[in-house]
């Protein structure tokens, strides 16, 4: 672009205290005010229900509450996600009244339809990044029964529902046609978009078929291995106080079924592990798993939930951080910095993991406890664990670096800006 950029980032949550979505849309707020374009953060604020207004590291960042939606039965059992009418109300009185926004990139579920729809009705730039598979999913995991979805029949829906929520049966079989209306509500919002970036080809594989998106291309989440390092550095005093084991292996999340946690427990079992295993993360299954751990030789031990800088420093440190996933795992952003880091990764072969790991090389990927096996016998020789760890590093910043990734996120608002008839230019 020729000119300045003046971008809104509409999204679910934000740094500080956020997951994996919230770090990357931060990584590319960074990005793009570095390259000098305008950029504001419009966030959720599920805890209150009023507007408030803070800063971040320099960006701005205005936050509408939507407890009050969030808390509402007529709001969660609507047509729409609860907080769509807030955000919606919000975001179209601000376009209204400020002609210098052109691109409103949306950036998750709850904040990504409402974004759209206000910025197509007011004509701008409507621009989503895909994380998971919200469009096609009702909980976004394409996930059931303890495997990857097939899709969505009556008697899927209805189980998933059960298997989540904890409904009874027939509930849950009165509710399918509230959930179609749902996913179709959320589908009408991602097609006001006029361009749509998937974080991994898998993503892609999955929504497009039933999204038909004109403009989807796959754009990887933005991973500064310079700002992972400082960050991970400003968390010594506290690495020093949690006091790790000298060598330890990490692992990382949402205590969640679909993130396959109890399969690494069972495959560490079948297979030994001469190092400790850290887990850093809360969640519903942290019990089940516990139990899980308690059952078995190994050494595995719960840190809780890990603030973002404290969880970069532990990784750093760690002999090999391991991603098992039950899911089809979009792309983890935890991933990626680990790679950024230098420190090798055990992903299981599944989803966006498979991707952008090449077995042996960058990287080892697992599909069954021998290969863990293996994994684990290489990590012991420290020349194997330095050349993965560096063959990582290298890939990172060629692949998720902002120097990479920038010229696509560009490609991408020129198309948008040029589809809304705001320009474009190509130069």
């Amino acid at each position: 672009m020729r000119e300045p950029a003046h971008v809104w980032l509409v999204t679910d949550v934000y740094p500080p205290d956020c997951g994996g979505s919230g770090w990357s849309t931060h990584a590319l707020a960074r990005m793009l005010t570095d390259e000098g374009h305008g950029v504001e953060v419009v966030a959720l604020d599920p805890v209150t229900s009023v507007l408030s207004q803070r800063t971040y590291e320099g960006i701005r960042i205005s936050e509408v509450g939507v407890r009050r939606a969030r808390r509402s039965l007529r709001r969660r059992l609507g047509g729409r996600d609860y907080s769509h009418t807030a955000l919606s109300a919000y975001l179209s009185e601000r376009l209204a009244s400020d002609p210098h926004v052109d691109i409103v990139h949306a950036q998750h579920l709850h904040s990504g339809p409402p974004a759209l729809e206000a910025a197509r009705n007011h004509g701008r730039g409507a621009l989503l990044t895909l994380r998971d598979y919200w469009p096609v999913c009702l909980h976004g995991t394409s996930w059931w029964g303890g495997a990857v979805c097939a899709g969505c029949s009556s008697e899927r829906m209805a189980g998933c529902m059960q298997e989540y929520w904890g409904w009874p049966g027939m509930l849950t079989l009165a509710m399918v046609p509230w959930a179609r209306r749902r996913l179709a509500a959320r589908q009408h919002g991602v097609s006001a978009a006029h361009c749509v970036l998937a974080v991994s080809e898998a993503v892609s594989a999955r929504v497009q078929p039933e999204l038909g998106v004109v403009d989807l291309r796959v754009v990887h989440n933005i991973v500064n291995p310079a700002d992972a390092s400082a960050a991970a550095a400003r968390a010594e005093a506290a690495l020093r106080d949690l006091n790790p084991p000298g060598s330890y292996l990490l692992t990382a999340g949402k205590l969640l079924a679909t993130k396959g946690f109890d399969l690494l427990l069972d495959a560490l079992r079948k297979t030994g592990s001469p190092w400790p295993l850290l887990v850093a993360g809360s969640g519903p299954e942290r019990g089940r798993l516990q139990q899980l751990a308690d059952t078995t030789p190994l050494d595995v031990r719960f840190l809780g939930w890990t603030d973002h800088d404290l969880l970069l420093a532990l990784t750093q440190r760690a002999r090999a951080f391991i991603l098992p996933s039950a899911w089809n795992e979009p792309l983890s952003r935890l991933l990626l910095e680990t790679m950024g880091l230098g420190t090798p990764v055990i992903a299981w072969a599944a989803g966006g993991s498979v991707e952008v790991i090449e077995d042996g090389q960058n990287g080892w990927l697992v599909a069954q406890p021998a290969d863990l096996a293996g994994a684990l016998e290489r990590l012991s020789n420290d020349q194997e664990r330095e050349r993965v760890g560096a063959s990582a590093r290298e890939y990172a910043q060629r692949t998720f670096s902002p120097a990479a990734v920038y010229p696509q996120v560009i490609a991408a608002y020129q198309a948008t800006m040029k589809a809304a008839g705001r320009g474009g230019d190509d130069g």
